[in-house]
C-alpha cells in the first residue's frame, strides 16, 4: 500500500478551477429555477429535478478519474539479463533519402525505438556519426531516454559531414562494459564510408558487430538538400545506393549478423528475440518493479453513468 498520488498532479490547479465554476453555475441555476417557480408557478413545473445534479456529480467524478489517483501498488517480475548495446547511427546526409518511407533515418529511428522497448532490463547506448561520432545517450535502461536521445538526431545538426563508421565503432570503445560477453554493437548505415577502415575497427572491440543496411540496393535514391530539392556534383544529381559489402565483412568478422532491411518494414520485438539477443551472454535473472496501481476506472465508470442520467429527458414547461 502507498500513499495517494494524484498522478497527473500539475492538472489540479485547472481542476480545482474548474469545480469552483462548476460549483457556482451549479448555485445560481438552482436559485434561479426556484425564483421562477415562485414568480411563475403556473408556467413553469413545480416538479424538483435531480439532473442537475447527477451532471455535477458525473463531472466532478471524471475530472478525478482525469487525475489518475492512485492508491495502492503492484509488484511485477520481469526476465533480466543487462546487455549492453551500442547503437551507432548513420545521419550523414544520404540517410534522408526517400526509398525508404518516408526516409531512411526516420525508419531506423522507429527500428531502433521499437528494439529497445522489446529489450526489457537491457541497457542501450547511442552515438551520431557522419564526417565524426557524435555520442549522444549513454547506455540506459530507459528506453524514453534513449528515444528522446533518437529524436534529436539529425543530420543538419551533426558538426561534419561525410560518413565515418570506423571511427564511429572507435568510439563505441568507451561505451562498453568491462565484461564484453555482455556487450553488443548495433550498426544502422547505408553502406557508405569514406576511407575510415571499419572492418578492422569491427574486430578490435572484441565484440558480435551486428549491421543493419537500410536503403535500395538497385537504383537507390536521391540525396535531398536544405532547400527542398537535390543534392548536386558537378551539374548531376547525387544518388546513394545501399552498400552491403562492408556492412557483412564487419559482422561476419566478429561474430555477428547483417540484416538487409532496405525499404522493408521488419518486426522489431521478433528480431531482437530470435536473432539479437541470442548473440549476446548476461546472467539470467528476474528483476521486480514495484508500480502504483492506477486507480481511475472507479471514478470514471460512475461518472459517465451519472452524466448519461444527468442527460435524460428536458426541462418540464407547464
Amino acid at each position: 500500500m502507498i500513499g495517494l498520488v494524484w498522478h497527473n498532479a500539475s492538472w489540479l490547479p485547472l481542476f480545482g478551477g474548474l469545480l469552483g465554476v462548476a460549483g457556482v453555475v451549479f448555485i445560481l441555476g438552482w436559485r434561479l429555477r426556484r425564483n421562477q417557480r415562485s414568480l411563475l408557478p403556473g408556467v413553469f413545473a413545480n416538479t424538483r429535478s435531480i439532473r442537475p445534479l447527477f451532471t455535477f456529480l458525473g463531472s466532478f467524478l471524471v475530472g478525478i478519474a482525469i487525475l489518475d489517483p492512485r492508491w495502492s501498488s503492484e509488484t511485477i517480475e520481469l526476465p533480466f539479463r543487462g546487455r549492453n548495446v551500442v547503437v551507432l547511427l548513420d545521419a550523414s546526409r544520404s540517410m534522408r533519402c526517400q526509398d525508404a518511407a518516408p526516409d531512411r533515418l526516420q525508419v531506423a529511428k522507429t527500428l531502433l525505438g521499437e528494439l529497445a522497448e522489446s529489450a526489457v532490463g537491457d541497457r542501450f547506448g547511442l552515438i551520431a556519426f557522419a564526417g565524426t561520432p557524435v555520442p549522444k545517450c549513454p547506455p540506459t535502461a530507459d528506453p524514453r531516454a534513449f528515444r528522446r536521445a533518437l529524436r534529436q538526431i539529425d543530420p543538419q545538426r551533426m558538426p561534419i559531414g561525410g560518413s565515418l563508421p570506423g571511427d564511429a565503432l572507435r568510439e563505441a570503445a568507451a561505451f562498453l562494459s568491462e565484461d564484453r560477453e555482455d556487450s553488443l554493437v548495433l550498426l544502422v548505415s547505408d553502406g557508405d564510408d569514406m576511407g575510415s577502415w571499419p572492418v578492422e575497427a569491427a574486430r578490435g572491440l572484441g565484440v558480435p558487430v551486428v549491421t543493419i543496411s537500410l536503403g535500395d540496393a538497385e537504383q537507390g535514391a536521391r540525396i535531398p538538400d536544405d532547400e527542398g530539392g537535390w543534392v548536386v556534383y558537378d551539374d548531376s544529381e547525387v544518388w546513394s545506393v545501399r552498400d552491403d559489402k562492408q556492412l557483412i565483412e564487419m559482422s561476419q568478422a566478429t561474430g555477428g549478423i547483417h540484416v538487409p532491411l532496405g525499404t522493408s518494414v521488419v518486426n522489431a520485438r521478433a528480431l531482437w528475440r530470435q536473432r539479437l539477443a541470442p548473440l549476446v551472454g548476461g546472467s539470467e535473472s528476474v528483476q521486480e518493479i514495484t508500480k502504483d496501481r492506477p486507480e481511475w476506472r472507479w471514478f470514471a465508470v460512475p461518472g459517465v453513468l451519472l452524466l448519461g442520467l444527468g442527460a435524460v429527458g428536458r426541462p418540464r414547461i407547464a
